[in-house]
Order: C-alpha cells, then structure tokens, then sequence
C-alpha cells in the first residue's frame, strides 16, 4: 500500500474541498445570473478613444506581449503554440460541451442575442463569421436570414471560418444535419489574412487554397470568443475593415470574455469563476488531457484588455464601437463597431 503523509492528506482533502465547492457554486450562479443581472450598456457613439500604453500594460496583464496573444506551449516548441488553431483540433471533442458548463450554460443566450440585437441582419447579407469553430453563430446566422426570407436564403450567405480543422469538421456535420448546407459555407483559414481559404467537408479533408474574402464583400463581421486567441488582435481588426462593405448598415460585433473587476459580490463571484473554475472545468472534461489548453484559456482571459481598451483598439483600426454590452458580472462583453461616417 502506498503511504501519503498527515501533509499531503491534508492538501488532498483540502484541494478537494475547495473545487467541490467551486463546482457547488454553478447552480447557485445560475440561478442569480437569471434572476438578478440586468445587462449593462455603455453608449460610445462620438466618444473619443484613447489609451495610453501604461493603460494598455496593465489591460492586458504583466508581460503579455501586444503582438502575440498566444504562447509557447508547456511541452516546448515542437507542440503548436496554445491558442493556435492545433490547439483546439485537441480539445474539439469536448469544446460545445464545455462551453456550455463554463458559461454557466448562458453561452447560447449570449451568442443569440449578438445575432439578433446586434447584427441587424437583413435579407441580403453577406455574412462572415469568424473564430467559427463548431458553427454555432453561424447556424443562428443562417436560419435568420431563411425566416427573414420566408425560408429560404441567397447561396452562401455566411461564410464560416476557422483554423481549426476538427473544430470545423464537427461544424459541417451540424450544418448539414440543420438542412443549411447551401446558406453556410465553413472553411479554413486565418483571421489575420483572409486572402485564402480551404474548403473543408465533414470528414476533415481539405480542399486546395482558394481565394478568400474580397475588399468590401461583406456586410456582417461576427466573432464569438475567438479574438482574444489571434496572434495579431491589430492586424485581423484591418482585415475586418478591408472585407467590411462601405455602407452605413454594416456592422461588426464581436463576444469576448474579460475578467471582471471584483467589486461587489456578484462580480467577485464571477471573477472567482473565471479564475478557478474554468480550468477546472476543462481538466475534467478532457480527463486531464487538455489541462493545459484549458489554463492557457483562462490566462487569455486574464490578459485580455478591459472593455473599453479593447473599443480603443476597434477604433484604432477604423471600426468606431457604438455599445458595449456587459453580460454576467462584467465576465462576457458584446462589442458593437460599425464604420465612420
């Protein structure tokens, strides 16, 4: 028989104990999530932006480096970095489910309210959504445009992409399996430059390099937790403004999630969820393997900038934001950017 020592018994019982009661919090979450949180919205219509670079240090946390949001993996350079699109084929077997229990099974909620309040679709939309993974903003994005056309919609309507091949695999499955095979379309590719896409079918086989998005094609940008993982948060924000139609009815909206500040109970709440609960959620779900990915998907948040950094950078890029939407606490925001007039 092996022994553990009175010290490590302790830790054990005690390192128990604290995600039991972690885990026990969820329920309790829930319940005032749903009842007590009214979301809050900040107006930024004519505001001016600015944030100097000690704000932008301390937004996005000590020694993250602006450039590279990712990071070098615990196993060293031979492993892809954490955030890339290898990273999630790895964790693409549990990814809906998780999220689900990660956001206190709200995420839907969120992602359906940036569809519908947000995007202002209209019948004739060109749609692009991007950090698509499984294509769940994509199929709330192709059903809307088949009720706002009576049942059916243009061919191709929303184009879907995403680095993650299994991640996009298990989206084609879903999209064929709602009977919108024509209205999206998912393929491979790389916010950062969107010049090249491959086709990918529900098997995971790729098609040769194709031409990508066009300068002015598109007239809907959609992005749900994805871009806090690009390498490059500057560069995909000008890709979006190179794709994004010139017209006043064109819009951007982008779901992420930041740390909240911890100020009052609710919000402290939160902020302790984000920071414990999360990567706890994912060691279970992956039985350990995906421990790591899961940590690094907690730091991202953590280094992520704070709302209104991150509006200065939209701005920046040429998309002014008009509302930022807070959800749980502080803990998800729903950025809504359109172009200057």
């Amino acid at each position: 028989l092996f022994k553990i020592s009175s010290t490590a018994s302790r830790a054990m019982v005690s390192s128990c104990c604290y995600c039991a009661g972690a885990v026990a919090i969820i329920p309790i979450a829930v319940i005032v999530s749903v009842l007590l949180e009214t979301p809050t919205v900040t107006k930024l219509a004519g505001v001016s932006l600015e944030v100097s670079s000690d704000q932008v240090e301390e937004s996005t946390g000590v020694g993250a480096r602006l450039n590279d949001a990712t990071e070098v993996s615990q196993k060293g350079n031979k492993v892809e970095r954490m955030g890339s699109g290898t990273m999630f084929d790895r964790i693409a077997a549990v990814y809906d489910a998780t999220n689900k229990w990660m956001s206190l099974g709200l995420d839907q909620h969120w992602r359906k309210t940036m569809v519908d309040e947000c995007l202002r679709l209209e019948r004739e939309d060109k749609v692009l959504d991007l950090a698509t993974g499984t294509a769940d903003v994509g199929l709330l994005e192709g059903e809307r445009l088949k009720q706002l056309g009576d049942g059916s919609a243009p061919g191709e309507s929303v184009l879907g992409v995403d680095p993650s091949p299994e991640m996009l695999r298990r989206g084609v499955s879903k999209v064929d399996d709602k009977g919108l095979a024509g209205v999206v379309r998912l393929v491979k590719g790389d916010a950062q430059d969107l010049s090249s896409v491959q086709g990918i079918d529900a098997a995971g086989v790729l098609s040769d390099p194709s031409v990508g998005v066009a300068d002015g094609s598109v007239d809907k940008i959609s992005m749900s937790f994805g871009i806090r993982n690009v390498p490059d948060r500057a560069r995909a924000l000008r890709e979006m403004r190179r794709v994004l139609r010139p017209r006043p009815t064109s819009r951007v909206c982008i779901l992420e999630f930041s740390l909240p500040s911890g100020e009052g109970l609710l919000s402290g709440l939160a902020r302790n969820f984000v920071l414990h609960v999360v990567p706890f959620i994912g060691r279970i779900a992956t039985m350990g393997a995906g421990a790591e990915e899961y940590e690094y998907l907690e730091r991202s948040i953590i280094r992520f900038p704070q709302p209104l950094g991150f509006a200065a950078e939209l701005s920046k890029a040429g998309l002014p934001v008009e509302s930022i939407t807070s959800f749980a606490y502080g803990a998800v925001n729903l950025y809504a950017a359109t172009l200057p007039p």
